[in-house]
């Protein structure tokens, strides 16, 4: 069968955007799996029993301790063998009471004895294949503001037990590796540049080339930090769910569940496929699969959502049900309230009948309950899954008892200890105070997430298979007959991480601590931008999926039905490297990063990568005089919308 598919998404020009008509020639199998996609998983299945991730105590030295390591899991009723934290599915909720000085020590101890090299590739597998190592690890604490690199020097706390480097505790350090057998030693200092703000966070691992499979596979869980937010009466007598989105490939084609009798080792991993990322795959909560929440009626919850699914955006709705398995429910959602996005409280209420995430978002959302008993049913819709699955039932019941709270906090109680959305600083060297109002005295930068342009379509006729790979083969070189007058694909303002870090290059992006920055990013097909370390300023805009009012973020869907998203970067007291991405995961890994550092005003090796003739810095975001490459990919950010000028130097011509 032959479907045509017309795909449009920005204004065509030869450097960024193509607008094609491409023809599929399906096979039955294949198309018998799109079907099912846009039809949504019909199967009946009972529903199991809600249960929250159990939360993990340091032990008696003060330290969290994670094991990143084969487990066995059980997910719908089958075995199977994962990467996972402490063998659970999904790691354990890590919680952090109010305070203030409060240090977290985490252990991590990669519990593999040995690696496994296997193959990633762009293009939905078509496009050049890399190879990586699906056992080295790290980790990441996603949303958190801490040192990017390693711990503040302290002697009172020296790190002299197991995976200290050099003496030292890592900070939030992605660029550090674990390999099979190793242990690091982290200390994220929350408070050292004043008290962190509260809210919903969660880790997870960060090596270049094998993160999405590391997720994928359950390694991800929940970071509560607690603050004055949770202090509000209405909310402290709310009833709290931590609920933790992922989606493993349970259902793949190429996944093996455990045999009967057959025990769990890094030889007979369940999931090995790289692609299986890009396939639809069912929404698990807490691991579970259709689990099933009891609540009493009129009852206020407070569900801390963290989605750390990929690649797909969701759009959730919770909808009164017409049986008690929700295989039917009237069409029209309620209304609830979100109160926190990404880990930071909002400044006013978002009402909304749809939560609207995208991978690495986090929502608070209050929900009132009925006041009579009913069933609802938490639908999640995606792109390959129109018409949406049920990701969650929740029964109204009184059986369950009294609510513990029946009304929702005031608006202005939220507010009140919401983070200010201005701040004074300095633009072109005079005080200022910071905000969105201010947006347009910041000199501009840009970030462009962009499509290739001028590949050929993917055949989808063909079978594509990513096998493991030569050990040698994964230290990424300069490829000499790569394009120069073509984005590599995939990247950032047409620049990909890994040939950057072929060349040598110690930052892509640089920024100074305490000076603001204005952003403009664009996307044509629509990624969800995150950063490090620092979260941004996201000022009013025209979107009718989030908050459009100020608020502060550190992930966000761009795309250009959407237009371009200004935030203002606010990179406060910390100097050091970090990167910020694409936060679906396979395009991260992929190469769609960016290594960013925040220098010191005086510190020219930070900043330059050299002097040119006249003595002026280049700066360490600059290019090398013979990388063509990426003058290249300077002209055509630095010329957008328009194409660069034809420059026969570079491109011939």
């Amino acid at each position: 069968m032959e479907i045509a598919v017309d795909l449009m998404s920005a204004p065509s020009h030869p450097i960024y955007m193509t607008h094609r008509t491409y023809r599929w020639t399906l096979p039955a199998p294949l198309l018998a799996g799109l079907l099912l996609a846009a039809c949504g998983d019909d199967a009946p299945r009972e529903p199991v029993p809600y249960e929250e991730l159990p939360e993990l105590q340091p032990g008696d030295d003060g330290f969290y301790e994670l094991r990143y390591g084969p487990a066995e899991v059980e997910i719908d009723g089958r075995r199977f063998c994962l990467r996972t934290y402490n063998g659970l599915v999904n790691g354990p909720t890590i919680r952090v009471p109010k305070g203030q000085d409060r240090r977290l020590h985490l252990r991590l101890r990669n519990e593999f004895t040995r690696p496994e090299f296997r193959e990633i590739a762009s293009m939905m597998g078509h496009g050049a294949h890399t190879c990586h190592d699906f056992n080295i690890t790290n980790l990441h604490g996603h949303g958190l503001h801490v040192q990017p690199n390693f711990a503040t020097d302290d002697p009172a706390d020296p790190c002299a037990g197991e995976g200290c480097v050099d003496g030292r505790y890592l900070g939030d350090n992605v660029l550090h590796e674990v390999g099979a057998g190793e242990v690091a030693a982290y200390r994220w200092d929350l408070d050292e540049d004043g008290v962190h703000h509260e809210g919903t966070d969660w880790y997870h691992p960060h090596v270049h080339g094998s993160t999405a499979i590391q997720v994928m596979d359950g390694a991800a869980g929940p970071l509560i930090i607690e603050g004055d937010i949770d202090a509000i009466p209405r909310i402290a007598r709310a009833r709290e769910r931590v609920m933790m989105l992922t989606q493993i490939a349970i259902d793949h084609e190429n996944t093996r569940p455990l045999a009967d009798g057959e025990a769990c080792t890094e030889d007979n991993l369940s999931v090995h496929d790289f692609l299986a990322v890009e396939t639809l795959r069912a929404t698990l909560v807490n691991g579970k699969r259709l689990p099933k929440i009891v609540t009493p009626p009129g009852q206020v919850e407070r569900w801390r959502m963290i989605y750390g699914g990929s690649p797909d955006e969701m759009g959730m709705k919770l909808h009164v049900a017409r049986d008690p398995r929700c295989d039917d429910f009237e069409r029209t959602p309620l209304e609830t309230t979100q109160i926190a996005r990404d880990g930071v409280t909002l400044p006013r209420f978002y009402r909304s009948d749809t939560v609207w995430v995208s991978p690495g978002y986090r929502a608070d959302v209050l929900v009132k309950m009925p006041d009579e008993a009913q069933t609802l049913c938490l639908v999640g819709r995606r792109p390959n899954d129109i018409l949406g699955s049920v990701i969650a039932i929740v029964a109204v019941d009184p059986a369950a008892g009294e609510p513990t709270e029946t009304e929702l906090p005031d608006e202005a109680e939220i507010a009140a200890v919401a983070p200010p959305v201005t701040w004074p600083g300095t633009i072109d060297g005079q005080p200022a105070e910071i905000g969105c109002d201010t947006l347009t005295d910041i000199d501009q930068k840009l970030v462009l997430l962009v499509p290739t342009p001028g590949q050929s379509p993917p055949d989808l006729s063909m079978d594509v298979s990513l096998a493991a790979c030569d050990p040698a083969d994964a230290h990424h070189t300069i490829d000499p007959d790569a394009p120069v007058c073509l984005c590599p694909d995939p990247n950032i303002s047409c620049r990909r991480f890994d040939d950057r870090r072929a060349w040598g290059y110690r930052a892509d992006r640089l920024m100074t601590v305490g000076v603001p920055e204005r952003w403009e990013i664009r996307a044509f097909d629509g990624h969800p931008f995150h950063i490090h370390i620092n979260p941004f300023l996201v000022c009013p805009n025209d979107s009718n999926k989030e908050p459009n009012f100020a608020h502060w973020r550190d992930t966000m869907w761009v795309q250009v039905d959407d237009g371009a998203r200004d935030v203002i970067m606010n990179p406060r007291a910390f100097t050091g490297s970090f990167v910020l991405h694409c936060h679906k995961l396979n395009h991260e890994d992929e190469g769609m990063m960016e290594l960013v550092e925040i220098c010191d005003p005086a510190d020219s090796d930070c900043l330059c990568l050299g002097t040119d003739a006249m003595g002026e810095c280049i700066p360490q975001s600059g290019c090398f005089d013979d990388d063509l490459q990426c003058q290249f990919a300077r002209a055509a950010t630095d010329a957008y919308p328009a194409p660069p000028a034809p420059d026969p130097g570079l491109c011939g011509g």
